[in-house]
């Protein structure tokens, strides 16, 4: 591998959220939210179209018009920050399960319910699923779109376009296409990082996959959405409708290779061998660290209806711990 390959693969690390100094992140929950992660070993990430947040991964998009094209002497960013300026963001493709750097917080005990389960960071990862703290301001955001765009792993030492003998056959490797992958790249976790200023308390840290429930032109060509997480649905207790979902888990390490889908198959046939698949293939037990029980009334007898369902399930030696925050919740 040469060392321009090399350069834009740091490239694109260094627009992951490495979550430095975090070492556990907390969701909080309701008691029929608690026992289904503990008895499934699943968290489920809802389509960005049903959560609370109307805005939900639609900040950066709103507020397009801080930005501008002379901000950017980075030629790949700019074309693609024209791109996502003309683009809607309506694309229905987004799955996200929210988390919190805080434990035991009032507020958040107050909006999310009476469990909140501590999970460690550096296991909760999964091809597919990203990891991204929130930014809650525009400039901050800009700021961090700007210092990426200006890594010296940009510069290669290649032309854009060259070519590799390969089997005997000659194929041409594009670092023009590598660098506009990273422009992308870059604006698409700047958009998923952006989160309204309102929601600044909850220190968010979300967990997304996308998953495309519409190929579009692209219904021949599986091998384009082989990584996507099969869809589910669950009936929203307000909507009254079904939800759509994707479920995060950690398989067993035996059954993590994928399997190419044959080039023949339909868009449901595919789908449904996915869907299958993963339903069938064995969970390990998810990374969690500690389970805190909100104030609330019965908060002993919860805290050991707690530690007996967890341990029932597998997840030995997980700390238990009531919260001592004051409020009745009534």
């Amino acid at each position: 591998m040469g060392p321009d390959i090399e350069r834009l693969k740091k490239l694109i690390k260094a627009f992951a959220d490495p979550l430095e100094g975090v070492d556990t992140i907390y969701h909080y929950t309701s008691a029929e939210g608690l026992r289904g992660i503990i008895e499934s070993s699943e968290i489920w990430l809802t389509n960005t179209e049903f959560v609370n947040d109307k805005t939900e991964c639609k900040v950066l998009q709103k507020e397009k018009e801080q930005f501008s094209n002379r901000d950017f002497s980075n030629e790949y960013v700019k074309e693609w920050w024209e791109h996502f300026r003309k683009n809607s963001g309506n694309d229905n493709t987004k799955y996200i399960a929210s988390f919190s750097k805080i434990g035991d917080s009032l507020e958040q005990w107050r909006a999310y319910g009476n469990f909140c389960i501590g999970f460690k960071v550096e296991k909760l990862k999964k091809a597919g699923f990203y990891l991204f703290e929130c930014v809650y301001d525009v400039e901050e955001i800009k700021s961090w779109i700007l210092e990426k765009a200006k890594l010296p792993e940009w510069e290669l030492a290649q032309p854009n376009k060259t070519k590799v003998i390969k089997n005997g056959h000659t194929t041409t490797t594009s670092y023009y296409e590598e660098r506009d992958s990273a422009a992308s790249t870059l604006l698409f976790n700047a958009s998923k990082k952006l989160k309204d200023k309102h929601y600044q308390n909850e220190r968010e840290v979300r967990l997304i996959a996308i998953s495309h429930h519409s190929w579009g032109f692209y219904e021949n060509s599986p091998s384009m959405f082989e990584k996507d997480p099969p869809i589910y649905f669950r009936i929203h207790p307000v909507l009254k409708a079904p939800v759509p979902y994707v479920k995060f888990f950690i398989p067993d390490e035996e059954e993590q290779e994928t399997e190419k889908e044959e080039e023949n198959k339909t868009e449901r046939e595919v789908k449904e061998k996915k869907l299958k698949k993963e339903m069938n293939q064995k969970r390990n037990l998810l990374p969690i660290k500690e389970v805190i029980v909100g104030p609330m009334v019965h908060q002993e007898e919860a805290k050991v209806a707690c530690e007996i369902l967890l341990r029932e399930r597998g997840y030995k030696d997980i700390p238990v711990a009531a919260s001592g925050i004051p409020y009745r919740g009534f």
